[in-house]
């Protein structure tokens, strides 16, 4: 089995209704989550979520909500292969306007925190926007 780590941000604003996170269709397994990738040489986690995150996005992280980053962990198989994938997200206030990077991102979104479950794809993405909501209203 193969270890894959990537490390993405949970991206969010504040409105006059509360939190909005935004969300993007990836453009490879057409499902709705957060954007993430993977480190480049020497790079560290948080820088690894940051860049990727303006990469995918074109907007910029203002500030880290939480130092330490929410993780999940899910196995997959590609090309015959199982691998372990573990996916450490930063919670961040974002700005700026999107700009998608078309060759990794088919479409996003901005939705209320509370409704997020009901646009994420994967059990996984849900369990962390809901521990991101249990995190901001303890704030």
């Amino acid at each position: 089995m193969l270890m894959d780590y990537s490390f993405g941000i949970i991206p969010l604003r504040q409105s006059q209704n509360g939190w909005e996170v935004f969300l993007i269709l990836h453009l490879g397994g057409k499902h709705w989550g957060f954007p993430k990738g993977h480190a480049e040489a020497l790079e560290t986690a948080e820088e690894t979520a940051k860049r990727e995150f303006s990469e995918e996005t074109g907007m910029q992280v203002v500030k880290l909500l939480k130092n330490e980053p929410f993780k999940e962990s899910y196995e997959f198989y590609a090309r015959g292969t199982k691998i372990h994938k573990t996916v450490h997200y930063f919670l961040a206030e974002v700005k700026g306007e999107p700009v998608l990077q078309l060759q990794e991102v088919e479409d996003c979104k901005w939705v209320p925190l509370e409704e997020a479950c009901n646009h994420l794809t994967f059990p996984q993405a849900k369990n962390l926007s809901k521990k991101a909501m249990h995190f901001l209203n303890a704030q």
